[in-house]
C-alpha cells in the first residue's frame, strides 16, 4: 500500500480509531512518521468531528509529552493487518543512520550548556573580587560561545533532517515513476 492508498484507507476509519492512532504517534509510543500523523490530522480536520472528539482532538494538538502517560495500545482491533504493516513500513525510523552525528549533536549542545554555567561562575567569582568587567566580559563571551556551539549542534540536526526529507522524495518518486 502507497500513501495514496494510505491516506485512502484513514476514510474509512473511525474518528475514534483515527484520535487513538494519533494519540500513539504524539506520545512516541509508536514510531509513526510525522508526515503519516500529518494525513491523520487533515482527515480529522476534514470531518465533522462531535464535541467529545474535537475536545480530544484539541487537547492532542496542544500535547506536552510530560502530561501523557504511555501505556500499551493495541492498534490490531482497530487497524487491519495491512494497515498496521503499511504504518510500520511508512513510519520505520532508522536508529543506527548517522548514529555519531546524532551523539555529537548532543555532546555539543551539552558542551554549549556547561560553557555558559561556566560563565556565570566565572561571573560570580569576578564580582566577589571586585572585578566587575572581568566578570562580565566573561560571561558575555562564554554566551557568544555557547550560543555558537547550541547553533551548530541544531544546524547539524537540520543537515540530518534535509537528508532524511530528500530520502524520503526520491523513493516516493521513484515509486511513483516506476
Amino acid at each position: 500500500m502507497d500513501n495514496k492508498q494510505s491516506k485512502e484507507s484513514l476514510k474509512s476509519k473511525t474518528a475514534q480509531a483515527l484520535l487513538e492512532l494519533l494519540r500513539v504517534g504524539q506520545t512516541g509510543e509508536s514510531d509513526i512518521d510525522p508526515d503519516y500523523l500529518g494525513y491523520i490530522i487533515d482527515e480529522l480536520n476534514s470531518r465533522k468531528l462531535s464535541e467529545k472528539e474535537t475536545k480530544m482532538f484539541e487537547n492532542l494538538m496542544n500535547l506536552s509529552f510530560e502530561d501523557v502517560p504511555i501505556k500499551n495500545v493495541d492498534l490490531n482491533s482497530k487497524f487491519s493487518e495491512e494497515e498496521n504493516k503499511t504504518i510500520q513500513n511508512n513510519t520505520r525510523i532508522e536508529p543506527g543512520r548517522y548514529s555519531a552525528l546524532k551523539m555529537m549533536v548532543g555532546l555539543i549542545s551539552i558542551l554549549g550548556y556547561i560553557v555558559i554555567i561556566t560563565g556565570i561562575v566565572l561571573l560570580v567569582i569576578s564580582l566577589n573580587n571586585g572585578q566587575t568587567t572581568t566578570g562580565i566580559l566573561s560571561l558575555i563571551i562564554s554566551v557568544v560561545i555557547a550560543l555558537s556551539l547550541i547553533a551548530f549542534a541544531n544546524l547539524i540536526h537540520v543537515l540530518i533532517d534535509i537528508e532524511h526529507n530528500t530520502r524520503r522524495t526520491r523513493d516516493i518518486l521513484e515509486e511513483k515513476f516506476k
